[in-house]
């Protein structure tokens, strides 16, 4: 117990302010650019997001391959579905750990709404 008679923290449940850039594909501990969301994540949940990025990063290479084979008719979704099910789960965890002008700019995009429209989720 710690001089309060609270118990210890835990150091990974300590949120801290992160700045997510999608187009760079990075979780920073300080705003790089103005386009930066900013929100608030144990050091846990910033390292979840650049998983996550890590995958989207991997679709978009399939996505990039299979544009390139010539008798792949573009309707072959299944890789453009995998980029699109990343890119979903990224803006929605910078929706859920963001702050509110995050969450405005969000909701302006638009880009949640047909996932929420089809699974009934609150982000």
């Amino acid at each position: 117990m710690n001089k309060k008679g609270m118990g210890a923290v835990n150091m990974e449940e300590v949120k801290r302010m992160y700045y997510v850039d999608p187009a760079s594909k990075e979780v920073l501990p300080t705003a790089a650019s103005e386009g930066n969301f900013r929100i608030e994540a144990t050091d846990q949940e910033a390292a979840f997001i650049r998983r996550v990025f890590q995958e989207e990063y991997d679709a978009e290479l399939e996505t990039f391959v299979r544009a390139h084979v010539p008798y792949l008719d573009y309707s072959y979704k299944e890789k453009n579905d995998h980029y699109d099910r990343a890119l979903i789960a990224i803006y929605g965890l910078i929706y859920e750990f963001g702050d509110e002008k995050a969450r405005r700019h969000i909701d302006e995009m638009g880009i949640l709404d047909e996932y929420r429209l089809n699974n009934q989720k609150d982000f």
